[in-house]
């Protein structure tokens, strides 16, 4: 390992790389740099293979500057233990998902990726066709459908990609959306991949659409950017981002599991949520949307605490939802799905493809403390979560053993997410892109709290299971989110009333609990 004063320089380079600036000092704060929970983790990564040694995203949380990483690292040495590397064609989370779905345990498009991409610029359609196709050569997993083998899938990779489908001027563009994106995909024929280009007056609109075999949150961004730039650029030489072969440490995984024993034995309990009728049937075969704004003030203020913990936007959201259910359910133990991306851990930063695992967060809420506490315990969660990621879902859930209930997801209810605002920047002599995802009419859970960063703030989209929930009752659950999030972004770590801030259970008139 190198000396001490070459280790901070390495560690200071490698800072300003990840950064993308020209150089940090030793006592430069990663975090308030502008890095985050998944450029931390591509700092980890970065860090462990350089210096050899062990590094997880809660070293960089608890030592943020070169200076303070290496002298936690300067006491760490090279595993001992030999590393036992398993090969697969395909991650255990695809091999689940598809699995899943061939036993008709998932909605037909509860699982599809669109994202609508408002169209700025001078639009040339060949030029933007083009781009498509030519994001789809770079990118094979675009190109990709599966088939059976021996009762397991298998990836092949088509040849010819699918051309932009281009619709003009439908009496009802927002339906004509809709309808492409409930339109399933075939995942043994393909293509798992379509984009139409919508045009209605001078307006034009992209929707991207994919099935989650193929595409995540963070591909969508890629996407975006890759297209934007070949459209600027027609014809320009781009290399084939191949799909990775997955490798897995066992050790790691071993690591992982053990963690996910602890933390989630005795397993929790299914949460008492506010439901109009019992369950009857699976879950999210026909969901609605309620959406509430937040407005981008009180979006500042909540990054800003995000960033005294050390965290992204997601932290302070995870929190609101957690501390909104504490009330509404008395419960003081909070079980939140969310997704954790491991492009960094597989060394796949640009790849497009479904590079996510599903992790339960379990969050303990004290009535008794203020909203501080709380975000801190979701960071903290949030932070182990991304260290152990190495566990598929369906391996945590078979180490845990949790009770199974018919129709239910184990371990959670609830899922949580954040999704980014996509803008590829000024237009120039090309396009400017710029949007997000579009909610689903089906879904997996029966409450998702889906936040969508956009040009003035934030969206929560509740998505409800509407065999369990009325609006007026998923309005109610919805609008005390964004209250909990305005008390968040109000909130004084010094003056805040700890009893005051995390109130009991309130009482509601003719809600029935139930789970």
């Amino acid at each position: 390992m190198a000396s001490p004063p070459d280790r901070v320089a390495s560690l200071c380079a490698l800072f300003a790389a990840e950064l993308r600036l020209d150089s940090v000092p030793p006592d430069a704060d990663f975090f308030l740099a502008g890095g985050h929970s998944l450029s931390a983790l591509a700092l980890a990564m970065s860090v462990e293979r350089a210096l050899g040694v062990p590094v997880g995203v809660r070293d960089l949380v608890e030592c943020p500057t070169p200076a303070l990483l290496a002298g936690r690292l300067a006491a760490r040495s090279a595993p001992t233990r030999q590393r036992r590397v398993s090969r697969a064609e395909l991650g255990n989370e695809t091999r689940s998902l598809w699995l899943a779905r061939q036993r008709g345990e998932i909605p037909a498009t509860a699982y599809s990726v669109p994202c609508l991409l408002d169209v700025l610029g001078a639009s040339d359609v060949d030029r933007l066709g083009a781009a498509v196709l030519a994001v789809q050569l770079r990118h094979p997993r675009l190109r990709t459908v599966f088939v059976e083998r021996s009762g397991a899938p298998h990836a092949v990779t088509r040849p010819d990609p699918p051309p932009l489908t281009v619709v003009d001027e439908v009496p009802d563009p927002a339906a004509a959306v809709r309808a492409e994106i409930d339109r399933p995909f075939d995942l043994a024929r393909g293509p798992l991949f379509r984009a139409t280009l919508f045009r209605h007056g001078e307006r034009m609109s992209l929707l991207l659409l994919a099935d989650h075999l193929v595409c995540d949150g963070t591909s969508l961004r890629v996407l975006a950017s890759e297209l934007a730039a070949a459209y600027r650029a027609p014809g320009a030489a781009a290399g084939v981002l191949a799909p990775a072969e997955h490798a897995r440490d066992e050790g790691e995984l071993a690591d992982a599991l053990r963690y996910w024993r602890r933390v989630l034995s005795p397993p929790p309990e299914p949460l008492a949520l506010p439901v109009s009728r019992p369950r009857r049937g699976p879950v999210g075969a026909r969901t609605g949307i309620v959406t509430e704004e937040i407005q981008r003030p009180t979006v500042e203020r909540l990054r800003a605490l995000a960033r005294a913990r050390r965290a992204g936007l997601f932290v302070p959201a995870a929190t609101a939802v957690a501390g909104a259910l504490a009330r509404l359910t008395g419960a003081r133990d909070i079980c939140l799905g969310t997704a954790v991306d491991r492009r960094a851990r597989l060394g796949l930063t640009d790849a497009v493809g479904f590079h996510v695992v599903t992790v339960p967060l379990r969050i303990a809420v004290d009535p008794d403390t203020g909203w501080h506490r709380l975000l801190a315990e979701v960071a903290s969660a949030t932070v182990d979560a991304v260290d152990h990621s190495a566990a598929s879902f369906d391996e945590i859930v078979a180490a845990v053993e949790p009770p199974r209930r018919p129709w239910r997801t184990p371990l959670f209810d609830v899922f949580a997410t954040v999704y980014p605002h996509i803008d590829t920047g000024e237009a120039g002599d090309g396009i400017r892109l710029r949007g997000g995802p579009v909610p689903l009419r089906q879904g997996i859970v029966e409450l998702s709290f889906q936040f969508v960063e956009h040009a003035h703030g934030l969206r929560l989209v509740l998505q409800h299971d509407t065999a369990r929930y009325d609006r007026d009752t998923a309005e109610r659950i919805a609008r005390r989110v964004v209250d909990a999030a305005d008390r968040i972004a109000d909130s004084d770590p010094e003056s805040e009333p700890a009893a005051a801030s995390l109130p009991g259970p309130a009482v509601f008139d003719g809600f029935r609990f139930g789970t």
